[in-house]
């Protein structure tokens, strides 16, 4: 008994002496790496009145880049010479990638502006990309693509794949931005993040293709005609009304058919097109539309089809038709439907698949398919760039084709030719 309670001490000695081993050996580990583990590091702070340490928690994050933006008023101050100076003394450098004003492109003037910039430490170990945000007319904040070379990112040591931001130009809506101090800094936030937090797709910006239409004009002039000018503004006006509409029902929608061919040939109306075209996802209907669109004094004036099936509708702005298409989503390609009124006869359009993108159009922030060119070309042909007024919506689009007859007693529902107010 008395050499069966030897043991027992010996035992219990023995686990006390390697759990005092494991605290030490967690002790020394700790303090070899407290700079790797720590979660609020100390930093020193220049300032007039001295240096200060203040606690780093959420700058100073597992991250080796930090994101920043300003606005393009004020990125002069980056391109100048006591700015770079400033970095290098403190052991910093800067590097500025630069793009077209795209403001100015409109009117035919190449002129650079800085695009972003990145302020990196001795050998890279950190890195600021500021992101450069330029007012657009179209009331939203526009930047461009990231404009660094991989060459370029891998003298910054950092490759394309490494960065969280994606190089292409975006396009997101202005929010209210307040000074905040953050880590000891003073700073500029957004009281929305959110609206910096989407998708790369659901702020993904195009620039209608100014040359282009400058050559458009060239070739085949422009009509200046007291007509001609006066559809524009009208149906500019029209698509404005319409834009705050379904805006306001948060139903997304994008420039379609004649007024898409317009924005991607001419960057403007088609002033013979006589009508504005929108498209919308048949899973972003909404019943409140036609009612909306009526409270506007924008009356129905057609409806075709079923929501599960070639469903269009069309409104009356004055003298201007509005005509909404519904495209349905199949796994290899996109349709939409077009009824024929006096024979009940469907026909379907066939277009490849395409995401949406921003662009500026009349400044008008609005989507297009970012595919462009591959979707004018299914509904216009090769030969989009040559004008054609003589147009068979049954016939002429090369993506057009018969698809079926709609029964007759479903012809009340799938037929609606809604006279307007006033009309005998």
């Amino acid at each position: 008994m008395k050499q069966f309670h030897v043991v027992l001490l010996l035992v219990i000695i023995s686990v006390i002496l390697l759990i005092i081993q494991l605290l030490i050996l967690h002790t020394l580990i700790y303090e070899e790496n407290k700079e790797q583990y720590t979660t609020d590091p100390v930093w020193k702070i220049k300032s007039y009145n001295g240096t200060s340490a203040i606690s780093c928690q959420l700058i100073c994050l597992n991250q080796r880049v930090t994101y920043l933006a300003t606005f393009s008023q004020f990125a002069g101050e980056l391109e100048k010479a006591s700015f770079r100076e400033g970095l290098e003394e403190n052991g910093y450098s800067i590097a500025l990638s630069n793009g077209k004003n795209p403001s100015l492109l409109r009117h035919g003037f190449q002129v650079n502006i800085p695009l972003h910039a990145f302020v990196s430490s001795k050998h890279h170990k950190f890195l600021v990309l500021i992101v450069i945000f330029q007012e657009r007319s179209g009331n939203f904040w526009w930047h461009g693509k990231l404009g660094f070379s991989s060459e370029q990112l891998n003298n910054l040591g950092i490759s394309q794949d490494e960065l969280n931001y994606s190089n292409q130009e975006a396009a997101y809506e202005k929010v209210e931005i307040h000074a905040a101090h953050v880590d000891g800094i003073k700073v500029q936030v957004p009281v929305s993040p959110s609206v910096f937090l989407q998708s790369p797709k659901d702020v993904a910006f195009i620039e209608c293709n100014y040359d282009r239409a400058r050559k458009f004009q060239e070739t085949y002039g422009k009509d200046t005609s007291p007509e001609a000018q006066l559809f524009q503004q009208n149906a500019r006006k029209l698509l404005v009304k319409a834009k705050e509409i379904l805006d306001g029902l948060g139903v997304p929608f994008w420039l379609s058919s004649g007024t898409c061919l317009g924005f991607f040939r001419e960057c403007d109306i088609i002033p013979y097109s006589k009508d504005v075209d929108l498209g919308i996802w048949i899973k972003d209907y909404r019943p409140e539309i036609i009612p909306e669109f009526s409270t506007n004094n924008i009356p129905l004036t057609h409806q075709f089809g079923k929501e599960e099936d070639s469903f269009e509708l069309s409104f009356q702005d004055k003298d201007i038709k509005l005509d909404i298409f519904f495209f349905y989503e199949e796994k290899d390609y996109v349709w939409n439907g077009g009824t024929q009124a006096r024979t009940g006869k469907k026909f379907k359009y066939i277009f490849p698949n395409f995401t949406l993108c921003w662009t500026e159009f009349l400044n008008l922030k609005v989507r297009v398919p970012c595919q462009t060119k591959d979707y004018i070309i299914a509904n216009y042909g090769s030969n989009w760039f040559e004008p054609v007024k003589i147009w068979d919506w049954k016939k002429s689009p090369p993506n057009v084709q018969e698809n079926g007859k709609w029964p007759l007693e479903d012809w009340p529902e799938v037929i609606q030719l809604l006279p307007l107010l006033g009309e005998n």
